[in-house]
């Protein structure tokens, strides 16, 4: 497995903190109402996945309810890390597209969020551990079935696992490739 990068190292630092670094899934909504942060669940029209606002101390977290508890799930940790890491910016708007772009144009925040969402839902060591479980009961899996019984486990969906199981060195990435 690769090294965390900076923002999934402030994620296992945060999980740590908190004490949820063994927990599955993890209390997403724990860990930002720990953080001092309401969440919010609202209809939103468009692309919107959720938002961060912050003012005079209270911040909020809003999450499109229109989408899948998962995308929910992801969308969550994705304002906890604008939170814990850009503390300058009073809002962040999230749209659900694409950050990682194939033509490398990205916005930073966005991309290190991202990651620090990755890390904070489906904790390296703790994706490890499961695909060692998973790998000990069944030795000949599919990478499909193995990423869709870890998506069970850590509350995510299939294809946010298959691309933490690819990012993290665990699946070959030329099969994801279209």
């Amino acid at each position: 497995m690769n090294r965390p990068n900076s923002a999934e190292q402030r994620a296992i630092g945060l999980l740590q903190d908190l004490g949820f670094d063994e927990v599955l899934p993890v209390p997403i909504e724990d860990v930002a109402r720990r953080l001092g942060a309401a969440i919010d669940y609202e209809p939103y029209e468009g692309e919107v996945s959720g938002m961060l606002y912050r003012s005079d101390g209270h911040t909020l977290i809003g999450v499109n309810s229109r989408h899948a508890k998962t995308r929910q799930r992801f969308t969550i940790a994705h304002e906890i890390g604008h939170l814990h890491m850009h503390k300058g910016t009073p809002m962040f708007i999230d749209r659900f597209v694409r950050v990682n772009r194939r033509d490398g144009v990205s916005n930073r925040q966005e991309v290190e969020a991202n990651s620090f969402a990755a890390e904070l839902l489906m904790p390296r060591k703790l994706v490890a551990r499961e695909v060692d479980r998973v790998l000990s009961k069944r030795r000949s899996i599919s990478p499909p079935d193995l990423a869709m019984i870890l998506a069970q486990s850590f509350g995510v969906s299939t294809e946010a696992m298959q691309y933490r199981l690819t990012n993290l060195g665990v699946l070959d990435p030329s099969p994801l490739i279209d």
